[in-house]
């Protein structure tokens, strides 16, 4: 059966209503000039705005009253006291490499860590993520933006790398130049790239033409570049000079079976990554004993090559370090010591499936050259530690707002990166084509499933607004080619151009709105929650009829599949659309009720404010265990067509929030309003011009929002992480406004029986400024007043006395690319003349 299109059941909270916000903020934050006057609102101004007709839980009493405190972002763990739960992240980042660069080798003056992670099928690929802290990490790049041009990446002629592409990165840092190495399981073995710049460079590629599964690259002492790699046994390979090529071999430089009938071995042995500390190599390498959990083996030995220079003695010795909840595969870490030397940490991630597998950042204390993670060992799931790097106030509340996962709202004003610019040689025109820029620039957050064919999407086409064109029709010949039982794919698996995001837990929501006139007969397109399992909301377009549903995949997972059978809409959820031409989505994923499944229950409406549920939540969506995807369920734009090709679907926007109708709670406005009361405190002058004007847009966007009604959380929650991002950020650049030294003096002096008031103002700059003197009897301007230079003038008062007063000099000059202007303002006395 259909739900009601005006259905009875009426989950709209009550709308805010602000209508006299907008203009009088855009009026009070219009920019003026001359350039160098301080711009300000007043924060009464502003909360006596805020307080204007609002009915809401929160709001500008609440606003006003405390100070602006953003709370974490999505995917950070950190307390804000000195303290950070784990697993880090709260999302999918699985296979992590980090890397620090000190202080003494970069821009900044300060220890810097990137960290690599695995993405397999998506596009851009092999995130590089950056932190202060080792909490909190932010998306700054990626090393690739397709690792293939040919099919199986990109879901192309009944190819897909569903669960193979890349794998379990290894990232180093060595004189100068970044390294990544990472294995394809299908698509031609082991590439290094490198860079110079990790952040912005072009990355090099390089392909060694050979299998390496788990690659860690490691740089001895002389410099010589090795690749330690393996399942069960860990062998090595070195590389040329140049990194170019594989020269020599080492097979088994230590393998399980040195260590048989040691409780702490067992299945795996993989994951190897190699450091050199305090004399010995040492390796942490992930292993699944049975009966047991997965856990961290270290080895450590004196020889890098083991056998191969020992006379064939194995020279690795073992031990188990963390047998704790999992917690197992990843890096250990350094972090500089107070007074000197280093301490080593680990980063280890745990299977957290459906939301995937989540890194951990777990203290460890070295004893006799072994150490013991953890709290003696243990390492409790949203387990307590103290952050183990300190910065100041402002700068640990900006780490706070960075995250991995962001609402968006399709403005194509993202910064161009150059993996964008990958060159690849190709001799058929539609691959040309398909992988040419489009003009268009999505934020780090986003990947593709797959690479995508850049002439069917756009943020270009219609400004504002993402669209998914259909540029070929699904088939239903598309098989897991990883999977011996060569399982068929659903047609929405076989689709191309989904874009997506992590998810992240206990509990997301995810908003977006969908202009559905440009659709064809047989589209489906829609917002989805998914992994080989997967659930989503979707119109499908049918004779000319719009009709909305859900659809839910669950295990167990047929080998062979009827496609539309199995995305036919569940009963319960449908709705005829009729001629609306726009329709508003939602669905909220509940990672926790219980642990271990995700339960997704999506809404819909027609205007964004009275919402409606599609029947009951679908699921459990649980681990599946042949790994065919191999990742965290994600969330997903998408639109496909079983018809023809052509037909598109336009996203207004994407946003998030971590409350769910569900929960019951009323809108909340107070953390909106207590970010742009907080905004209205602030002083341009303070902050570089760049930053302010990121600040500014934020603001613009969170007032006209403000300023209209919200039908959900995420309505609310979007343009104020928006805002309190810019706002931590303008924390950590301001910078006091410069004074420029001036000495003034005034007084009242009698020539002839007329008073006089002299006023003098000498520049103690040391470059030439503009002063200005105010006084009640005029105002005199001398220009470029040399350093030690004098600015002059004796007012006349016409009389023969001269009232106390109050003479005023403006000092302005350009510092640093900054018109600063000082004011000063010095009393002088009453005089009357005799005669």
């Amino acid at each position: 059966m259909q739900v009601p299109l005006a259905a009875a059941v009426n989950s709209r909270p009550r709308p805010v209503r602000a209508a006299a916000l907008s203009s009088a903020l855009k009026r009070l934050f219009t920019p003026r000039k001359p350039a160098g006057r301080r711009r300000t609102i007043s924060l009464a101004t502003v909360c006596a705005l805020l307080g204007a007709g609002v009915a809401t839980t929160g709001g500008a009493a609440h606003a006003a009253a405390d100070e602006w405190s953003p709370r974490p972002a999505y995917t950070s763990t950190d307390r804000g006291d000195g303290r950070y739960s784990v697993p880090l992240l709260r999302a999918d980042v699985p296979d992590i490499g980090v890397e620090r660069v000190p202080a003494a080798e970069n821009d900044e003056g300060r220890d810097i860590y990137y960290m690599i992670s695995t993405t397999m099928h998506l596009s851009p690929g092999a995130p590089i993520m950056k932190s202060y802290d080792l909490v909190n990490w932010e998306i700054v790049n990626y090393v690739f933006d397709r690792a293939s041009i040919g099919d199986s990446f990109s879901l192309r002629n009944g190819q897909n790398s569903y669960g193979q592409g890349q794998w379990a990165s290894s990232l180093r840092y060595h004189d100068g130049m970044f390294y990544v190495a990472f294995n394809t399981n299908n698509l031609g073995g082991a590439y290094i790239y490198r860079t110079d710049d990790i952040e912005n460079g072009a990355w090099q590629r390089t392909a060694l033409g050979r299998g390496l599964h788990d690659p860690s690259l490691f740089f001895d002492h002389d410099g010589t570049p090795y690749i330690f790699y393996g399942n069960g046994t860990i062998s090595a390979v070195r590389l040329n000079a140049g990194l170019t090529a594989v020269v020599q071999d080492y097979p088994n430089v230590f393998s399980a079976n040195d260590y048989a009938g040691q409780p702490f071995i067992g299945g795996l042995f993989e994951g190897a990554q190699f450091y050199y500390i305090d004399g010995h190599y040492y390796v942490v390498v992930i292993t699944w004993p049975a009966g047991q959990g997965r856990q961290v083996v270290m080895l450590r030995s004196p020889e890098l090559l083991g056998r191969h220079t020992s006379g064939g003695v194995n020279t690795y010795e073992a031990r188990g370090v963390l047998n704790s909840n999992g917690f197992a595969q990843g890096s250990l870490v350094p972090i500089a010591r107070d007074g000197g030397g280093t301490d080593w940490h680990g980063m280890f991630f745990r299977d957290t499936f459906p939301i995937g597998r989540i890194p951990a950042l777990i203290p460890a204390t070295w004893r006799d050259g072994w150490p013991t993670f953890g709290n003696n060992g243990s390492v409790p799931v949203e387990g307590l530690f103290d952050k183990p790097i300190r910065l100041s106030p402002e700068q640990e509340r900006y780490e706070r707002q960075k995250s991995i996962v962001s609402s968006d709202d399709f403005a194509n004003d993202a910064p161009h990166k150059a993996y964008l610019d990958e060159e690849w040689t190709t001799s058929d025109p539609a691959i040309a084509a398909e992988i040419a820029p489009n003009g268009s620039r999505l934020d780090m957050t986003w990947e593709w499933n797959h690479a995508p064919d850049n002439r069917y999407w756009s943020l270009t086409d219609r400004a504002g607004w993402l669209r998914l064109t259909n540029g070929k029709v699904v088939t239903g010949n598309y098989v897991y080619t990883k999977l011996s039982n060569r399982a068929e794919l659903a047609w929405f698996e076989e689709a191309r151009n989904t874009l997506s995001q992590r998810t992240f837990g206990p509990r997301q929501s995810a908003e977006t709105k969908m202009d559905i006139s440009g659709m064809r007969d047989g589209d489906v397109a829609g917002l989805a929650a998914y992994n080989r399992g997967f659930s989503y909301v979707a119109v499908k377009r049918s004779g000319g009829t719009n009709t909305l549903g859900v659809v839910n995949r669950g295990q167990p997972f047929a080998v062979n599949l009827d496609q539309a059978t199995l995305e036919n809409f569940l009963p319960g959820t449908t709705v005829d659309l009729g001629a609306a031409t726009e329709v508003h989505v939602k669905a909220d994923l509940d990672f926790a009720s219980p642990t271990g499944q995700l339960w997704t229950t999506f809404h819909y409406s027609l205007d964004g404010l009275t919402w409606t549920q599609l029947g009951n939540r679908v699921g459990p969506q649980t681990l599946d265990g042949s790994l065919a995807h191999f990742m965290g369920h994600r969330v997903g734009l998408f639109n496909y067509a079983t018809g023809s090709t052509g037909g598109h679907v336009d996203f207004d926007h994407y946003l998030l929030s971590d409350t769910l109708t569900s929960q019951g709670r009323p809108l909340d406005t107070g953390e909106l309003d207590a970010a742009i009361a907080y905004a209205g405190t602030l002083d341009e002058a303070d902050y570089p011009a760049d930053a302010w004007a990121a600040m500014r847009a934020a603001l613009t966007a969170a007032t006209a929002a403000r300023a209209g009604q919200f039908g959900t959380q995420n309505q609310i929650d979007a343009p104020e992480r928006a805002l309190s991002y810019q706002l931590a950020r303008l924390g950590v650049l301001r910078t006091e406004t410069p004074e420029l030294p001036v000495t003034v003096t005034a007084q009242a002096r009698c020539v002839a029986g007329t008073a006089y008031l002299a006023v003098q103002a000498r520049n103690d700059h040391d470059a030439p400024v503009d002063i200005t003197l105010e006084s009640t009897y005029g105002t005199r301007s001398v220009r470029q007043v040399a350093p030690g230079g004098n600015a002059y003038q004796q007012f006349t008062t016409r009389t023969g006395a001269a009232a106390a007063g109050t003479a005023t000099v403006r000092v302005s000059a350009t510092v640093a690319g900054r018109d600063v202007t000082t004011v000063r303002t010095t009393d002088y006395p009453a005089n009357t003349c005799g005669g």
